[in-house]
């Protein structure tokens, strides 16, 4: 990561924190976030958030230079015991990082084709062709517009 680099823009930390984020699963079936490249549309999605993308920034910065402080290589020199140290020592700090994080994390992985064919649903997105509903019982929609009349 060059000086000017912000944690935020650096490929190998942001594939290093949502691996922390969203771990491979121990059985193999589900990828880790940082396998699945996601770090540019989770970074982008940050950056565009008014709200929380200024938290998340001054976030990372904080974990960057703790890690930094752990080890002259970085967060990602961390071992993954050493990289939760460092989020978990930031908790009381930035206890809005992780849920920022997650946030943005969560819409991008669970869109990912890969992360669809584990769960056993159609590696694409839901519309046009959209997904199979069950049958529903017919008085159970008359009791909702009822009640929607009162």
């Amino acid at each position: 990561m060059t000086d000017t680099q912000t944690p935020l823009r650096d490929p190998s930390f942001m594939q290093a924190l949502l691996d922390l984020v969203i771990p491979p699963g121990r059985d193999g079936r589900m990828p880790g976030a940082g396998s699945l490249r996601l770090e540019a549309t989770v970074a982008a999605d940050i950056e565009a958030d008014d709200r929380l993308g200024p938290v998340v920034a001054r976030g990372l910065e904080s974990v960057r230079d703790a890690a930094l402080a752990r080890n002259p290589g970085g967060f990602v020199a961390l071992s993954g015991s050493e990289r939760l140290a460092v989020i978990n020592g930031l908790g009381s700090k930035d206890g809005m990082l992780m849920f920022a994080i997650a946030r943005h994390l969560y819409t991008a992985y669970y869109q990912h084709p890969r992360v669809l064919e584990a769960l056993g649903e159609p590696a694409r997105p839901p519309f046009p062709e959209g997904f199979e509903v069950e049958p529903t019982d017919p008085r159970l929609l008359e009791l909702l517009q009822v009640r929607a009349r009162r």
